[in-house]
């Protein structure tokens, strides 16, 4: 992040979330750094585990986790920002502010642009705070010579976070036996991009008629433009003022993601990055979350990584040899597993994108080093095995009936998760 002070207002945004969960455009105003939406850096404080029901002992966890920070994910972008900035400043087009903010691309292309879409030094610290909260949380599944089973995407960033996460495990307990992937072959389930998929894009005219509408409402360059550019002539003829100011705020919100010498505060009003994040928010739920306008289909995006967390579990749970399936992915695919699998505060079903913000934020969902764990746990002087999910390490609800929420018996869990799947099929 760009300073102590900046690292404490995301840290004391999270506890106010803790608190009260419902968001509102005053609450974001009020802790504008949420606005960098799915840059938004993983949570440091979390609140208090349900003690387990009396007996019951934790044996098995399976996790997906996305990648942590990473610096932003496209070169190009990186390279056409700073050349249009550099030609505009060549034709004279550029106002004092405009020449600083050239300077300030150029600085970040020269730091950048061979890391981008790498996990940073912050991200890497984040899966071992992961890692050792797990470790601490449930010591019993990571007991001399367990079993850990990993997998990852082929992506550098997320081989390189299971790596950390690795590493913090065997910090705390040297003797486990890791045995960790990356492969093509796991692609499909790991990282499928559904986005790729256009027979599975149902819906999209109905989703994209509002969305356009939001946009075309919300997302207003001119100030910005009239800040940087000094001839209106050039930036009419070379910059697509729309396509540059969304450009802008995807980059400006990866900057949170390390320790970066470069922000851009005094470029944007609070007014502009609230607006560019509601158009993003809205972008997330449409693209790969539970919008009722696209027939909620996106989160069939998860089924073959649901049907591996569930076959996985079924087969530690026989055979007792593997104590942990941990993978790591991204965003794409987390997210349409919190809405596959009913997540309170992950699936409701809004048509008004106005009011989407009320129900639904993908900042509280897929933030950097996002993760769904499900823990698992049996009883001497009981058949049942029991689990509960977290999601970013706070226990969430499923939508089943449970006497004991946030533990609900895993026979109830996987045949509702298999009965869902199979309606998909």
């Amino acid at each position: 992040m760009f300073s102590g002070r900046v690292r404490y207002a995301v840290l004391l945004c999270w506890a106010v979330f803790i608190a009260n969960a419902q968001t509102t455009k005053e609450y974001m105003m009020d802790h504008i750094v949420l606005t960098s939406g799915n840059y938004v850096p993983y949570p440091d404080q979390f609140p208090a585990q349900t003690k387990a029901p009396k007996g019951y002992k934790p044996f098995y966890i399976s996790h997906y986790g996305r990648h942590g920070s990473r610096y932003h994910h496209t070169a190009k972008d990186y390279k056409n920002m700073y050349e249009m900035f550099a030609k505009a400043d060549s034709a004279n087009a550029l106002t004092e502010k405009g020449k600083s903010v050239r300077q300030r691309f150029e600085q970040m292309y020269n730091l950048y642009y061979d890391r981008a879409g790498d996990l940073t030094t912050k991200g890497a610290m984040q899966h071992k705070g992961i890692a050792e909260r797990m470790y601490k949380s449930f010591p019993k599944v990571f007991k001399k010579n367990a079993n850990i089973d990993v997998k990852s995407s082929t992506s550098v960033r997320c081989v390189m976070s299971m790596d950390a996460f690795c590493q913090q495990l065997k910090a705390m307990e040297p003797t486990l036996q890791i045995n960790n992937e990356s492969s093509k072959r796991l692609m499909y389930y790991l990282a499928n991009d559904p986005m790729e998929d256009k027979n599975k894009r149902l819906a999209r005219e109905e989703w994209e008629k509002p969305f356009g509408n939001l946009h075309y409402r919300l997302i207003h360059p001119s100030r910005m433009v009239h800040q940087l550019f000094s001839d209106m002539n050039y930036v009419n003829a070379h910059v697509d003022t729309i396509a540059f100011m969304r450009k802008f705020y995807e980059i400006k919100g990866s900057l949170l993601s390390d320790d970066s010498p470069i922000n851009f505060d005094d470029v944007w009003t609070k007014e502009e990055m609230y607006n560019n994040w509601v158009v993003q928010n809205a972008w997330w739920y449409g693209a790969y979350g539970p919008c009722p306008m696209t027939l909620n289909r996106s989160r069939y995006f998860a089924n073959d990584l649901l049907k591996h967390i569930l076959d996985e579990a079924e087969e530690a749970i026989k055979k007792g040899d593997v104590q942990a399936n941990l993978r790591f992915g991204h965003d794409t695919a987390l997210l349409p597993l919190t809405a596959l699998l009913g997540l309170s505060g992950c699936n409701d079903h809004v048509t008004d994108l106005d009011s989407l913000l009320f129900y639904w934020n993908e900042y509280r969902i897929i933030p950097m080093a996002a993760n769904v764990q499900f823990i698992f746990y049996r009883s001497k002087k009981n058949t049942d095995i029991l689990v509960k999910v977290m999601l970013n390490e706070r226990e969430v609800s499923l939508p089943l009936k449970s006497e004991q929420s946030p533990y609900y018996k895993w026979e109830d869990v996987k045949k509702y998760y298999r009965d869902l799947m199979n309606k998909n099929e």
